[in-house]
């Protein structure tokens, strides 16, 4: 059986858009149990925050700073006492770590992956983009 040229360019259009779904849907949805680590927006952490009941939320900053304001149900270890502190998380859990703009909190990531931390997510512009956002911090 042959093919002419209209049924040959529609089965090339037929392939090349299932092609398209697969890697959109890979990208996307095609994701494992633990995500896509690393850094977040705010509305995906705060996404994730509804979602994942588990989450153990990290905050990085200061004593003071954490008393001005912090994102409901965040844990408190100052990114200097983070490697005396270790013991303090597990390896399994996902954490998402945020300080004040990013910053602090991405040397915590760094700090967490060199000890074995694998299941990290970065609030990229701290609790600061967080309330810029409009999403609420506790006191």
């Amino acid at each position: 059986m042959s093919l002419n040229d209209n049924q040959r360019n529609l089965i090339y259009i037929v392939v090349a858009i299932a092609a398209i779904g697969v890697v959109y849907y890979t990208q996307f949805y095609g994701q494992d149990d633990q995500g896509v680590y690393g850094d977040l927006t705010p509305l995906e952490a705060w996404t994730l925050i509804q979602d994942k009941s588990e989450l153990v939320i990290l905050d990085v900053r200061t004593v003071s700073e954490y008393e001005d304001g912090h994102i409901e149900g965040a844990i408190l270890i100052p990114v200097q006492e983070l490697p005396d502190r270790f013991d303090e998380l597990d390896k399994n859990d996902e954490l998402l770590v945020y300080c004040r703009s990013g910053n602090r909190s991405s040397t915590a990531v760094e700090i967490l992956e060199a000890d074995g931390f694998t299941k990290i997510y970065h609030l990229a512009d701290g609790v600061t983009g967080w309330i810029d956002a409009g999403y609420p911090v506790v006191q």
